[in-house]
């Protein structure tokens, strides 16, 4: 699989040799960065699908650059400082793969692909978290309706939550709607 790749060096000379290595593996270089603000700009206006950047670069380094930009896609950390110090704040700050200079053409293409499978979990694994907070959500709602319908209509609570899944079908209106609709109006009475 070919990815879209920025990458982010102080070195020109660095660059280049990682430009020609990512394309005779297959890969397309979307654009290089000599800095951190760079890469920013550059990751906005080319919506890379993965980028390699390097650890120490003037103006904002590639530890800030990654933390702002991990949720978005998978980094590489490129880089000739290994020390824990470094690893861990580049682990903390989202980036998926670590390689130091000089690098190997045969560490390239696995660190990618692994990066972005990682990624890729990561993502599903946020995905799936946030629906989960949302259906736990909406049943605290529903809840909290059932029981306002219960109290101040002397519903039972199984015809309390008909009552709710019918207005949800006749407007069209997902029951979490309908339920914050209820809270609302028998929470002012």
């Amino acid at each position: 699989m070919s990815f879209n790749i920025l990458i982010a060096d102080d070195e020109a000379l660095i660059r280049t040799d990682l430009r020609e290595l990512l394309t005779g593996l297959g890969y397309k270089v979307v654009a290089e960065a000599s800095d951190g603000k760079e890469a920013l700009e550059l990751a906005e206006r080319q919506r890379p699908d993965l980028m390699i950047l390097d650890i120490r670069m003037p103006g904002m380094d590639g530890i800030e650059v990654a933390r702002i930009l991990a949720k978005n896609l998978p980094i590489i950390m490129l880089t000739a400082h290994s020390s824990p110090d470094l690893i861990h704040a580049a682990r903390d700050a989202g980036v998926m793969s670590y390689l130091t200079k000089p690098f190997r053409e045969q560490d390239i293409g696995p660190a990618i692909e692994l990066a972005v499978t990682h990624f890729m979990r990561e993502s599903q694994l946020t995905e799936k978290v946030e629906t989960l907070k949302e259906q736990l959500e909406t049943r605290r709602l529903l809840d909290r309706a059932k029981a306002l319908l219960t109290e101040k209509e002397n519903l039972p609570e199984s015809k309390a939550f008909r009552h709710i899944q019918k207005l949800s079908m006749d407007k069209n209106i997902p029951l979490r709607k309908v339920a914050e609709l209820i809270i609302e109006v028998y929470s002012k009475k």
